[in-house]
């Protein structure tokens, strides 16, 4: 089954979350969960690769996070443990709570699923980053700043992000992800924009609040803290050529990866952010072979 090809709306609270299937529906649950600016829909490559090596052995359930794709903009501020509070809700209604499931989450969605692995020990069983835990710690300097964006922007809102054609918009994320070719680029552009007028031009199907700072920001010894909370199997993917690696030093990364109780780490040479699009079938194998160790 497609991933793209199968999309139902979720009520949660006042959010329609929109929830991308494929796979087995009785097959083993596994929630898949996207970066910022991004759709559940860039999982398709590693669907379809994960598919090979185990037919019919999962139930892939990708979302759009809130604000993102078709699932309900607040136009407003987005609050990080809203996110977990969405995860929560959507397990309960898509999962249950009779057994623990595994996530696999790329860069934000990695960052929101770590916390909540912390947060619900009990209920997660694997967890899967693929280039995430990178956010780098806050420094106490820019808080001023940061509340004055934070009240500009609610004087001043942002606006939407608009491209002239598809190709514009090809071009635009193929400049910040060099590392994906065309094809993936052009299918990113599909998935990311909706059209906007009768002259063809591209709308981002996220909510511009998602580019406002939130007043507060992140706090590694805060992560930390839930992080070693964490009973879930860990696997953590990297890529060789990602520049999130440089977002924070290695110490720090191997700091915040021991906090973790069971944790392998595997980083992929050659690849950058996007390494589940970048090369989907080496990732695939490494997610396989963790799953059944």
């Amino acid at each position: 089954m497609n991933l793209c090809a199968f999309i139902r709306s979720v009520r949660l609270g006042e959010i329609d979350y929109a929830v991308r299937e494929a796979g087995n529906p009785s097959g083993q649950p596994l929630v898949l969960l996207h970066g910022l600016m991004d759709t559940g829909a860039s999982f398709e490559p590693l669907v379809a690769a994960m598919q090979a090596i185990e037919p019919d052995r999962y139930h892939y359930i990708a979302p759009d996070w809130r604000g993102h794709g078709a699932t309900t903009a607040i136009n407003d501020s987005y609050w990080f443990p809203n996110y977990l509070l969405d995860l929560e809700r959507l397990l309960d209604t898509l999962v249950g709570r009779d057994a623990p499931v595994a996530l696999i989450a790329h860069s934000m969605g990695g960052q929101v699923a770590s916390l909540y692995a912390g947060t619900r020990p009990e209920r997660i069983s694997h967890l899967v980053t693929l280039d995430s835990l990178n956010v780098p710690d806050s420094s106490v300097a820019g808080v001023p700043d940061r509340y004055r964006r934070w009240l500009d922007a609610h004087a001043l809102p942002p606006s939407e992000k608009v491209y002239d054609d598809l190709d514009t918009t090809a071009s635009r994320i193929a400049k910040r992800y060099p590392e994906l070719n065309d094809t993936i680029t052009r299918n990113l552009a599909e998935q990311w924009t909706e059209i906007e007028d009768e002259d063809g031009r591209r709308r981002m199907r996220v909510d511009p609040w998602h580019r406002v700072p939130l007043p507060y920001a992140f706090r590694a010894a805060e992560a930390k803290a839930l992080w070693r909370e964490v009973s879930a199997h860990v696997l953590c993917i990297d890529g060789g050529d990602s520049p999130a690696k440089y977002f924070c030093g290695e110490a720090e990364m191997a700091e915040r990866r021991a906090c973790f109780a069971d944790l392998r780490h595997i980083v992929v040479d050659g690849c950058g952010h996007m390494l589940h699009l970048q090369k989907p079938q080496t990732i695939a194998d490494h997610i396989c072979t963790f799953l059944s160790a």
